[in-house]
């Protein structure tokens, strides 16, 4: 060590000293900063949108831009219902639906402040658009209207009528017509940023009232390019909470629950759920983390200052993390939890080494003062490296292009820092305020109460039960090497079956409410979940085209035909023209089809068109330029749709090189919130393992560097690489899939594992630095730093596993998942990392600099 890196070396053992001479600067510095970043608390902006996972300008939020804009908001509520007397066409069922939609439509104009307001329209049975010929023009009517049928003869006559329209079963009855369904538009996610701007489109705004004369207008050929991109304010998945709040309400009401049971999917029930999860667990769950770790830690240390000083550390580090963001106006999402977590991980683990190092050191017979003063001697290098090591593996999360995980990864690296910095400056003075253990002028006090009385001295217990553990290992190092390098490689052959997969509905346990809505839609209705295929041929009357529509229809067949098992339907202008036509031949079945000219296609076209305008603008624009095919799709996991994804994309494009041939400008995109969710699967799934893979190097290198020998830094990485890949490996070998929660929890993984591992090390090398005897360096470490290790493990360990009782799937896997890599982490720790140090001897300084200090 040269005489300039000495000063450096020396500054983190001598910190505490200086720390103490300082005290009341350090005190006002931290109250300020405290003060500061708690006002920044309330400016703390959530970003709970769908769209925020992807850069502004991605080719799917862009598709989503472009299809709002031209149709409006696909954002809405789809609800099925199964009646007690299991006739959705009963008498009795057709006037509580009917009752349900006038109540929604009542309440919606009612009160400006409602969140019905958002509602577009209300689709049921009741209200269902029917075409009839009245002559040479169609008409539109609604299938029951405001009289319903009281006679077995008149319910019949609206049940034929409804199973002859080829759109109605699936959508508004099941099947077995046991159950029915509601779909229930809202205008959500199509307020525009850009208000004051304009696009100038050949067919005008999607606001304006339709002129009828404009059917006849044919003159111009091609569509004028917009000048500016549409954007929409992204709808925030809290905003629909209120909606589902008081469509609840309604539907809740006792004279139609006696006689409906609901099933609700669509993102408003889904953050609805999710809210109401979070308002019942929250609470009981997290104070139950945060009550174990208390207990422990009490326990443990058996002073009630060490819980407070650690949880006071936890709590400032989160609101400095936090108000920062708040004054900063960065956007924190659901991963602001993780980050917490994390906090807390790192807080309690650092705290725990240190009040773990004091009472070691008071049971040794030093007293408070020298006690203080060595055990933060001998920590702050420790706490300092495994800060690093959390700060560049969070900082990895910049690797995978989604801001929100970039966000997260930032955030969890300042929260790290902060806790780093907190326990370094601001623990010594928490100490001198209230310490653990008592003086000796109160040591002599009668009467007082003393816990040894009644709970044996757990560290006592420990220490005699680390004192065999050198003994057991030195037995076979090789031995127990080659266990644990047996285990590695389970687990790598595990990790090498895994595969990525998230489901929407499966985020919740089993027996969740919504999990069993998505499961009896996708059984019963017409599938749980949506997406969307626009077609864009950048020219005026293309969709009056014969040979569009034949085109577009053969794509449909074929998406029905050869993905059946994930598509339920398809839908699109299609239809429309078949039944229209079919209506305008005498209702004749080999009528249902398009015509083969253009003329009777432009005609049939303009006939719905003066009979539905509503309709007719939601299937293609004003100009015939753009249309687009709903999708409706079962709710089968992210995995099994990437597979198929690839396929149904080489089939559209496949039809739209057919229309080129003839619009050569022909564009083509999938939109929806579950191409989104495939996206986002994609890019955590091709970057999550990756992004590890980069963190372990990363910290590799910087342990290497530290501890000054390649050697060293390989032995201190080794035993973090199976509790890392260990919950991958047992999800692989039982073929479970692994979602996205599992891979953000990898991270937090790596610091809990590294965090022991580095205070182990740290304490090794101290230890042979001394007489460069390598056995009684491991002896004192492991007596040291290897009881920290328990109790952290232990605490953590336990506070984690409290999560697994969550209803929600992820929160649960990060509390099941998360104890299990703890408790490996401390084996490896215990049991590895002596055998290898035993057998490999890493030199971290020169002999002649062991000899002379």
């Amino acid at each position: 060590m040269n005489k300039n890196s000495k000063p450096k070396a020396q500054f983190l053992e001598n910190v505490t000293g200086m720390v103490r001479k300082r005290r009341l600067i350090i005190w006002l510095v931290f109250i300020a900063i405290t003060v500061f970043t708690f006002f920044g608390l309330p400016k703390t902006k959530f970003d709970m949108t769908i769209e925020g996972w992807f850069p502004d300008d991605d080719p799917v939020l862009v598709a989503m831009d472009e299809f709002k804009a031209q149709f409006g908001s696909n954002e809405g509520v789809y609800i099925a219902y199964k009646p007690v007397d299991g006739d959705v066409f009963s008498t009795k069922s057709l006037e509580v639906i009917k009752k349900i939609h006038d109540d929604i439509i009542s309440a919606k104009y009612s009160d400006d402040s409602t969140a019905l307001k958002h509602i577009v329209k209300v689709n049921t049975i009741v209200n269902a658009s029917l075409l009839i010929a009245d002559g040479d023009l169609l008409v539109s009517r609604k299938l029951v209207g405001d009289k319903i049928p009281t006679t077995n003869e008149g319910v019949e006559e609206i049940r034929k009528l409804a199973q002859s329209e080829k759109s109605f079963p699936l959508l508004f009855f099941s099947k077995d017509m046991k159950y029915g369904g509601m779909l229930i538009e809202t205008d959500f996610g199509t307020e525009r940023i850009n208000e004051e701007s304009t696009t100038t489109t050949a067919e005008g705004s999607f606001d304006e009232p339709l002129n009828m004369d404009e059917m006849e207008v044919a003159d111009f050929s091609e569509v004028k390019e917009v000048e500016e991109r549409v954007r929409f304010k992204h709808a925030d998945l809290s905003e629909l909470v209120p909606l589902m709040k008081e469509l609840n309400a309604i539907l809740d009401k006792p004279e139609y629950k006696e006689h409906l049971k609901y099933y609700s999917v669509g993102n408003a029930p889904l953050a609805y759920e999710q809210e109401t999860i979070v308002s019942k667990e929250a609470g009981p769950i997290y104070l139950g983390l945060l009550l174990i770790i208390s207990i422990l830690l009490w326990f443990f240390v058996r002073s009630f200052s060490a819980v407070l000083w650690s949880l006071l550390i936890v709590i400032i580090s989160a609101v400095w993390t936090v108000g920062l963001a708040g004054w900063l106006e960065v956007e924190v999402t659901v991963f602001l939890m993780l980050t917490i977590m994390l906090i807390l991980t790192v807080g309690v683990c650092d705290a725990s080494h240190i009040f773990s190092g004091y009472t070691f050191f008071r049971n040794q017979g030093y007293d408070r003062k020298v006690s203080v003063q060595k055990v933060f001697q001998s920590t702050n290098k420790a706490i300092v490296l495994t800060a690093i090591t959390n700060i560049i593996g969070m900082l990895a999360c910049f690797l995978i292009p989604i801001p929100r995980i970039q966000v997260f990864g930032m955030m969890s690296a300042a929260g790290v820092a902060f806790a780093c910095i907190l326990t370094i400056f601001l623990l010594p003075l928490m100490f001198d305020v209230w310490a653990p253990g008592l003086g000796e002028g109160e040591q002599k006090r009668k009467f007082r109460f003393s816990s040894d009385k009644y709970i044996p001295n757990f560290s006592l217990f420990l220490q005699k039960r680390l004192d065999n553990i050198l003994s057991l290992v030195q037995k076979s190092p090789i031995g127990i090497i080659s266990l644990f390098l047996l285990v590695l490689g389970i687990n790598i052959y595990g990790v090498t079956m895994l595969k990525v997969d998230t489901n929407i509905a499966n985020q919740f346990v089993e027996g969740n409410p919504y999990r069993e809505s998505a499961n009896i839609i996708d059984e019963k209705m017409m599938g749980s979940l949506n997406m969307e295929i626009y077609l864009d041929l950048s020219k005026a009357n293309a969709f009056e085209n014969p040979f569009v529509l034949n085109t577009i229809d053969k794509l449909q067949r074929k998406l029905e035909s050869k993905y059946s098992d994930v598509v339920v339907r398809t839908s699109s202008l299609v239809e429309v023209v078949k039944k229209a036509n079919k209506t305008l031949n005498e209702d004749r079945e080999e009528m249902y089809s398009i015509p083969e000219n253009a003329n009777a296609l432009s005609q049939t076209l303009f006939l719905f068109n003066l009979a539905n305008p509503e309709d007719r603008r939601k299937q293609v624009s004003d100009n015939y330029s753009k249309s687009h095919i709903s999708m409706q799709l079962y709710n089968v996991g992210s995995y099994k749709y990437m597979n198929i994804y690839k396929d149904m994309q080489k089939d559209i494009d496949e039809s739209v090189e057919v229309l080129k041939k003839q619009y050569p400008d022909t564009k083509v995109s999938i939109t929806g919130a579950l191409p989104m969710n495939m996206k986002f699967v994609q890019v955590i799934a091709d970057n999550g393992l990756q992004d590890i893979i980069m963190v372990l190097i990363a910290v590799t290198i910087v342990l290497i560097f530290v501890f000054g020998s390649v050697q060293g830094g390989l032995i201190a990485i080794i035993p973090n690489l199976i509790p890392s890949l260990l919950t991958l490996g047992l999800l692989g070998l039982t073929g479970r899939s692994v979602d996205v929660d599992i891979l953000l929890l990898l991270p937090v993984v790596v610091g809990i594992s590294v965090d022991d591992t580095v205070h182990f090390i740290s304490h090794y090398r101290d230890k042979l630095i001394v007489d460069g005897d390598i056995k009684n360096a491991l002896y004192h470490t492991i007596k040291e730093a290897g009881q920290a290790a328990t109790f952290t493990s232990l605490i953590l360990g336990l506070g984690f596993g409290i999560l697994s009782f969550s209803t929600m799937e992820g929160t649960a896997n990060v509390g099941k998942f998360g104890s299990i890599a703890i408790f490996s982490a401390l084996m490896c720790d215990l049991f590895l990392l002596p055998a290898l140090i035993l057998v490999f001897k890493p030199k971290f300084q020169k002999k002649s600099k062991l000899k002379s200090q």
